[in-house]
């Protein structure tokens, strides 16, 4: 693996050679200093050897006084070698104690940098391969960890890739805080990563995301019950600034070579299986098999042609009227858009809008269903009534930051009339961040829109929140009008929710009405407002227009 301390520090090096270089360069001027000193001693010694006998013999005839003037000579001579060669010696030794001084402490300067190299490295590595908030190994450490060992065993290996996030993580956040969000993603990776050994590895991806990579898998029959074992060990309940949370996941798993054979693979089988698991509901485990191969294909190209749609204005928008039962005239229409490609033909909305809010196209799509209502606004006053609108509003748009300044907006550009414009919002879109919702509705109720409680019925808290909503109506989901018979369960629950909706004085709109004994049924305990193919199916707006003058509809 990488390694930082392997490359050498070359500025701290230059450094030291520089710090040391003017100790270095005076030891060997020294040295050459010392050669000289040797070389004109040699030199003075010969000169007077040869010359001394000759001056003497010239000047002194007496014998005994050359003897005399030899021996002071060959003494003077020895006095002043010995002095020259102290001089020498000591100089010599005190070069090479420098010397070996500031080799120290070169040395010392050397150790110092490359310690400082290895701390550099040590700290580089962490931050290049680990999450800051849970010391968890990051995705870049995953993929340079699962891509080796699948290098290393091309045939003989088995990678269970296991990828999951928190259901309703943003919610915490939001009722909570950031901080305390941080908190809970530390104690879900310290508490899980507690009971990973090695060479399994447990990755912070991003987010509220993680990834558990078990290794060295033997037996495909252990598998599951594994990763059972695991997410189950997190599937329980944590306390944030005293107040309880019970955390589920959902859970998408691939399995290395069966779903792919390398990194990018696995990543994006297992986070196809982790899109299926929340669609399911959430707090479920999905594992990916050949099927999703296409459908992974089919939503990619779905996302192409949805791009394309978007870019070329592709869509149009259909209306469907909304009868009122007390005197079966039309009260308005609900704007359902519509999607004719040109070669795959008409695409339902069902399929594209889900996909457009998992890639960030809803907020483009939902302002070109604004614009166009506005466009054709005035198209229905209708004989001096202006009919009211619906307008479904996406989860995604209810929680974006600027939706309120925008739909202000909207009505000042166009001059709409707010209180003739209903916004549907889904039951389970309010749910799941009750408080936020709570919020924006009563900001769009101060702008004067009505609010219609769409698909009522299939939320768990529907009757638990209902009354701390600011709505003015209901839609009972079609799923409890298309099969509903007298005097069976269902037929009692469709009775206690148009009595409690009426309870608290909001109007009922049941959906999906398909024959004449589901119109009856509904009309006889009291629903205001109903709509179905028994009324009219969804038309573009010329043709709603003409079938509600040849009605002869208020």
């Amino acid at each position: 693996m990488y390694k930082v301390g392997e490359i050498i520090n070359h500025n701290k090096k230059d450094k030291i050679i520089k710090d040391f270089r003017p100790n270095l360069d005076n030891n060997l001027n020294a040295t050459l200093v010392t050669a000289k000193i040797i070389i004109f001693y040699l030199f003075i010694g010969f000169t007077w050897i040869l010359t001394s006998d000759y001056f003497v013999n010239l000047f002194v005839d007496d014998p005994e006084r050359i003897i005399r003037i030899q021996s002071i000579k060959g003494f003077a001579y020895v006095i002043v070698t010995a002095i020259i060669f102290y001089i020498i010696i000591h100089k010599s030794i005190q070069m090479y104690i420098a010397t070996i001084s500031d080799l120290k402490m070169a040395y010392t300067g050397l150790d110092l940098s490359h310690q400082k190299a290895l701390e550099l490295d040590d700290k580089l590595f962490k931050v290049a391969y680990y999450d800051s908030l849970t010391g968890l190994p990051n995705k870049v450490l995953l993929e340079k960890t699962v891509s080796k060992y699948i290098e290393d065993h091309p045939q003989d290996g088995m990678i269970g890739f296991i990828y999951f996030d928190i259901d309703e993580f943003s919610n915490i956040n939001e009722v909570k805080g950031h901080s305390f969000g941080d908190q809970l993603l530390q104690q879900i990776a310290n508490l899980l990563n507690s009971k990973i050994e090695a060479p399994n590895m447990l990755a912070r991806t991003g987010g509220d995301e993680f990834v558990l990579a078990l290794f060295e898998l033997n037996q495909l029959e252990t598998y599951i019950p594994q990763v059972e074992y695991y997410i189950n060990l997190i599937r329980t309940t944590f306390v944030l600034d005293e107040d309880d949370f019970f955390i589920t996941y959902s859970v998408g798993v691939a399995l290395y070579p069966d779903n792919g054979k390398d990194y990018i693979t696995l990543l994006r089988h297992a986070d196809a299986a982790q899109s299926i698991a929340k669609s399911k509901g959430k707090d479920q485990i999905v594992i990916f098999d050949d099927e999703m191969v296409t459908m992974i294909k089919q939503q990619t190209e779905l996302l192409n042609y949805l791009r394309h749609a978007i870019a070329n204005e592709e869509f149009s928008l259909h209306y469907q009227p909304i009868i009122n039962l007390k005197d079966d005239q039309t009260s308005g229409v609900e704007a359902l858009i519509r999607w004719q490609h040109p070669v795959k033909g008409f695409i339902p909305p069902l399929e594209f809008i889900s996909i457009s809010e998992k890639n960030g196209y809803i907020k483009e799509i939902s302002e070109w269903v604004f614009k166009e209502v506005a466009n054709q606004y005035e198209a229905w006053n209708i004989e001096g009534k202006q009919f009211r609108i619906s307008i479904n509003i996406s989860p995604i748009m209810l929680m974006y930051d600027k939706f309120i300044p925008y739909m202000n907006e909207w009505i000042q550009t166009y001059h709409l009339d707010s209180s003739q414009i209903t916004l549907e919002i889904t039951e389970s879109a309010i749910i799941e961040d009750i408080q936020k919702s709570v919020h924006v509705l009563k900001q769009l109720k101060k702008l004067g829109f009505i609010i219609a409680l769409d698909d009522f019925g299939t939320g768990y808290s529907s009757l638990t929140y209902l009354q701390k909503l600011p709505i003015d109506i209901i839609k009972i989901d079609r799923s409890f009008i298309s099969n509903i018979k007298p005097n069976t369960e269902e037929f009692h629950v469709l009775r206690y929710m148009i009595e409690l909706a009426h309870h608290l004085n909001l109007l009922v709109v049941a959906e999906g009405i398909e024959t004449i004994e589901q119109a009856n049924m509904v009309k006889k305990y009291d629903v205001d407002l109903a709509q179905g193919y028994y009324f009219c199916r969804p038309m573009p707006q010329l043709r709603v227009i003409e079938y509600l003058k040849e009605n002869k509809t208020n």
